[in-house]
């Protein structure tokens, strides 16, 4: 489809980059969402925890009010008072009774509904109004401090309501008859009567109680003793809104169900189409409830749909910074085999004069030198049929040598793109995941996010030109020759390479900018030879300069060649070292056999 190399190259970086920001995107996507729902669940379980121990605790103080108030001499002789005070109303049937306490404390009674409970002595109450205005204060104290909904005596002998502090319908009803036979407060006494225990107490579960305007109710009461005999009951309404107050809040839908399924408080399950739940069974005796705490799935995992949003926006940016540098890359190291193609071309087409600019004092730059001189002896020569062929022959070898040339420089450019610079991308991406980590993040935690991710591009973009620095040596023009070598095999030794035994020795004096370049490309090709091939575990270099020659010799102690056999065959890399003392007017001897390692000598005059 691409027919240019470049383009090829181009379009290699960048399919790297895009492949690695899907990977890290799609990979930082997945994970956050992993950990935002286990952090969400988290959460339902601590609030569920949490209101479990509220509700129990809550459950286990109305209790202890119960045992309390029933073992509490004023509660023993309130409940004998209202007993004997029953007995003296003017009606004798119990039906005629509750009717004259209801007119009493309820239809004569000036306070408005809902505050019925205010009269402390009706007119025409006699004893009961003068038993009820002792007592009622410290009762209603109670209710009012505890915030329960009502409190009962029952006389255990009648199953009669004689005393109520909210005043509602019940008051002076029996508990064994209609409408009051069957209910909760009903069920409750006659469970409290069969206790053997004065520290026992039982409760009834909440259900619709019709004197509290069919409000949900439940109730909870303990037998009253006297010198060891029971004589009636102390009982607890405790409304369902203050269960409700405890389940309000904390941005998590909670509520109660009872052993087969039923509400018993909060809002009841949400209707969406996912939901995260957690429950737990709550600790209360006489019931069976479970505490549900749930929320809406689409709701806790809002979050990842703008951090997908992000990672889009930051991947479309490095994308295109990455496009510039792969075409900045691309048009570096393809132009020069670019023009040495065409000069083939010209070459094998009879154009003897063509001539390649060298632009570089690397293997291209020496393959560049090699061709115009190739042409060069063409031109300056009278060349027969076999002297023709020849020279075919040498630009075919050197073409091929051009191609493997390119395609090692485009390997080792990948992998440097692919060990670096990709790593890079996929911490730029999981940096960002980490940012939605958080359930509610703060706009401070936010820029600081966003600041790290800029301050890694920006490191990023510098390391791609150092990548591009590392085609062309800066570090000769800034510190030398001796320097830059101690660079490289400072560099050859953290990428993994042996440890390498660097001696200076002479004079420091600068050297001719191009013997500089050829012995700084001579240590490259060496060291990259010995990571390649020699399978080393030291190598040594000495650099010495007496001021007339300079003689470098690199040592290993790996596994050597015999130059001798048939299937030896000397690479480009060895070749452009060759040609680069030759051209300087010096020279390069390699002295090596099997398992006593190599030696590289090259010498130039100063």
């Amino acid at each position: 489809m691409f027919r240019s190399y470049r383009t090829k190259l181009q379009m290699a970086f960048v399919g790297l980059a895009l492949l690695a920001i899907a990977v890290t995107g799609y990979e930082a996507s997945a994970g956050a969402a992993a950990a935002l729902e286990t952090n969400t669940i988290e959460r339902l379980n601590a609030v569920r925890d949490a209101k479990k121990r509220q509700l129990e605790r809550y459950f286990l103080d109305v209790r202890n009010h119960v045992l309390a108030l029933s073992t509490d001499e004023s509660a023993i002789a309130a409940l004998e008072e209202f007993g004997k005070a029953w007995e003296s109303l003017g009606p004798r049937d119990g039906a005629g009774r509750q009717r004259l306490l209801q007119r009493l404390f309820i239809t004569d009674n000036p306070h408005p509904v809902g505050s019925k409970d205010l009269l402390l002595r009706p007119d025409g109450g006699g004893r009961f109004g003068d038993v009820h205005a002792r007592y009622h204060p410290t009762f209603h104290r109670y209710q009012s401090a505890f915030g329960f909904y009502d409190i009962f005596l029952i006389e255990g002998r009648t199953a009669r309501v004689l005393y109520t502090v909210l005043k509602e319908t019940d008051l002076g009803g029996d508990l064994e008859r209609p409408p009051l036979a069957g209910t909760g407060l009903s069920q409750v006494y006659r469970r409290a009567m069969k206790l053997s225990g004065m520290d026992q107490t039982v409760m009834e579960d909440y259900e619709p109680y019709a004197v509290s305007d069919h409000q949900l109710a439940a109730f909870m009461a303990a037998p009253v003793w006297r010198a060891g005999l029971k004589i009636g009951v102390l009982a607890i309404q405790v409304s369902v809104d203050e269960v409700n107050r405890v389940l309000q809040g904390d941005g998590a839908r909670e509520y109660i169900v009872g052993a087969e399924g039923g509400l018993r408080a909060g809002e009841g399950p949400g209707g969406g189409a996912e939901i995260l739940r957690s429950s737990s069974a709550i600790e209360i005796p006489d019931v069976k409830w479970t505490l549900v705490a749930e929320v809406d799935a689409h709701k806790a995992f809002a979050p990842i749909g703008a951090l997908r949003k992000r990672i889009f926006i930051w991947g479309v940016v490095v994308a295109a910074l990455f496009l510039v540098a792969a075409w900045w890359l691309g048009r570096s190291v393809t132009q020069p085999v670019l023009e040495l193609a065409a000069g083939a071309q010209r070459l094998g087409g009879g154009d003897f004069t063509v001539s390649i600019p060298v632009r570089s004092g690397d293997e291209l730059g020496q393959l560049a030198e090699s061709f115009n001189r190739m042409a060069e002896e063409l031109r300056t020569t009278t060349v027969s049929r076999d002297d023709l062929d020849a020279a075919n022959r040498k630009l075919r070898e050197l073409t091929e040598r051009l191609i493997e040339s390119q395609e090692e420089e485009r390997k080792r450019l990948a992998r440097e793109l692919h060990d670096d610079i990709t790593q890079r991308m996929a911490s730029i991406a999981i940096d960002a995941g980490r940012l939605k980590q958080l359930p509610e993040p703060g706009a401070s935690e936010w820029r600081a996010g966003v600041e790290r991710l800029r301050q890694q591009v920006a490191r990023l973009s510098d390391d791609i030109h150092g990548l591009s620095r590392r085609l062309h040596p800066a570090i000769l023009d800034d510190l030398g020759l001796a320097a830059a070598v101690e660079g490289e095999c400072r560099g050859f030794f953290e990428r993994g390479g042996p440890p390498v035994d660097v001696r200076i020795e002479g004079e420091r004096l600068p050297l001719p900018a191009p013997l500089e370049l050829a012995l700084y490309r001579i240590v490259q090709e060496s060291l990259r030879n010995v990571a390649r091939h020699a399978d080393a575990s030291e190598v040594k270099l000495r650099l010495h300069n007496d001021g007339v020659r300079v003689e470098l010799v690199i040592e290993d102690d790996g596994r050597g060649f015999d130059r001798s056999a048939e299937q030896w065959r000397a690479g480009i890399g060895l070749a452009s070292m060759e040609e680069r003392m030759r051209h300087l007017g010096g020279r390069l001897s390699v002295t090596s056999s099997p398992g006593n390692g190599t030696r590289i000598t090259a010498e130039a005059p100063v």
